[in-house]
This record gives C-alpha cells, structure tokens and sequence, in this order.
C-alpha cells in the first residue's frame, strides 16, 4: 500500500503499469483475506468434498456395499464429474474410491465374521466380493491375515 501511495505521489507516465500491478495484487489479497474467513461449515473446500456430500457418498457405498458400484454412481451422489469426484474424494480421504470402498467391506466382513455364524462364503458375497477365495485374497494383502484366522479370533 505504501509503495502504490509512493508511486501516485510521483506520479511518472512509466508508473502506470506498475500502479495497475500493485492495484491488482492488494485487490486480490483483500479479497483472499475476506473470502477465508466466510467459509460455511459443510461448504466444499477446493481441495475436497464437503461433508454432506461425503455422507452421501458413505451411505451409497454402505447400502450397496454388496454389489457392483460404479465411480460414476459415486460421482452422481456427489454431483460431481467423475473426473471431479475421483479427485476430490482422494483429497478428502487419501484413498481412491475403489480402495475405500474395499476398506468399508473388508470392515464389515471382518465385523461378520467376528459375530456372525455364516459360512466365510456367504460373507464374502455380502461384503461384495465374488467368493471366499477373493474374500481371502484381498484379507490377506491388506490386513495381513485369512478370513478363518479372523473368525477364531473372535
């Protein structure tokens, strides 16, 4: 601010661009500056989905947690792209859609199995995945353990 004051009080013909420069950036500092201390809770930030539309998106997954789900029904229940989705939702999470999803079914799975009396089988097609031996594989590259180790436990 002082050096546009400065810049005004000399006034030069070649000081008019820099003028328009230094008008430029205050502008745009005041307006960052007043802009940050108005955000909503729930709004979205740039970097990230808001929290309703995050909510939206876990309950989908949850409901449909079972069967095939789609990035593009993810992107819809966030009213985003998929593009906009995919990205935001990493931002949010620190996980891509697929891998979050598979962490909410390897959670339920894992809760089933724990309290449940089900067949490892009948567990795995609830959780969404096509048999045991899918269910098994997934269980041990993520959590380090096997579907029936996990019953035992208990």
């Amino acid at each position: 601010m002082l050096a546009l004051h400065g810049v005004v009080r000399r006034w030069e013909p070649p000081a008019r661009t820099y003028a328009d420069d230094l008008t430029g950036m205050l502008a745009a500092q005041l307006a960052h500056r007043h802009r940050a201390g108005r955000e909503r809770p729930g709004r979205r930030t740039p970097s990230g989905l808001s929290s309703r539309q995050m909510t939206r998106v876990r309950e989908l997954m949850e409901r449909r947690l079972a069967e095939p789900l789609p990035v593009a029904d993810l992107a819809a229940a966030a009213s985003l792209s998929v593009s906009q989705f995919t990205r935001q939702f990493k931002a949010s999470t620190g996980e891509s859609p697929h891998q979050y999803l598979l962490r909410l079914r390897l959670q339920r799975a894992c809760r089933l199995l724990r309290t449940g009396n089900s067949s490892i089988g009948e567990v795995a097609v609830s959780c969404g995945f096509s048999h045991r031996e899918h269910l098994t594989r997934v269980m041990r590259a993520r959590l380090g353990t096997t579907p029936a180790a996990v019953r035992r436990a208990g």
